[in-house]
C-alpha cells in the first residue's frame, strides 16, 4: 500500500515539475525595453490611436501630452490640472518595444507608459479630490430607442480604435 502512494507522489511530484518548466514566468513590465517619442508629421492623416500593433510593440499616434496622461492614468483628459497649454496642442507619435515573451495586458502597458511619459517629460504629479460637474443618463418618458447590436462582441473594426480627442 505505502509503495502505491510513493509511486503517486513521485508520479504527482514529476507532473508539477513538467507544468513549471512549460511555462515561463511572466516578466516584470515596468518599462519598455525601448521607446521613441517624436512629434507627430504636420501631414499625418491616420488618426489618433493606441494599440499594440504586435505582441511586443505599442505605438500611440497623434496624441497631446494631456490625451496620454489621460489614457495612462485612467482619468478624463477634464479631470488633469496644471500642466502646461502645450501639453494640449502638441502631439506625439510613441513607438515602444514590451519586454519579455508575452504579450502584456493593458494594465501593464498603461503602467509602462506613465514610466515613460514621467521620465522624458520629467513630469511630477500628485492627486488631490476635486469637485467637478456629473451628468446622469436617464431613459426619456417614451422609453429607450438603443437597439440590439448585429455584430459579433468579438468583431474588429477596420484600422487602428480611434482614441477620443
Amino acid at each position: 500500500m505505502s509503495a502505491s502512494f510513493s509511486v503517486i507522489g513521485f508520479i504527482l511530484l514529476l507532473w508539477t515539475g513538467v507544468l513549471r518548466a512549460q511555462t515561463p514566468p511572466r516578466p516584470v513590465f515596468d518599462t519598455f525595453e525601448i521607446a521613441a517619442i517624436k512629434p507627430t508629421p504636420a501631414d499625418w492623416t491616420g488618426g489618433r490611436y493606441i494599440r499594440m500593433l504586435s505582441a511586443h510593440q505599442l505605438a500611440a499616434r497623434n496624441h497631446a501630452l494631456k490625451a496620454l496622461l489621460a489614457a495612462a492614468y485612467d482619468l478624463s483628459p477634464q479631470a488633469i490640472f496644471g500642466v502646461p497649454k502645450w501639453s494640449d496642442s502638441a502631439h506625439y507619435d510613441i513607438l515602444a518595444k514590451t519586454p519579455g515573451d508575452v504579450r502584456p495586458v493593458l494594465n501593464e502597458q498603461m503602467a509602462m507608459l506613465r514610466n515613460l511619459l514621467t521620465d522624458r517629460f520629467r513630469l511630477v504629479f500628485h492627486r488631490e479630490p476635486k469637485e467637478m460637474p456629473v451628468y446622469a443618463l436617464t431613459v426619456a418618458k417614451g422609453g429607450s430607442r438603443l437597439k440590439v447590436t448585429t455584430r459579433a462582441p468579438d468583431a474588429t473594426p477596420e484600422g487602428p480604435p480611434r482614441w477620443p480627442s
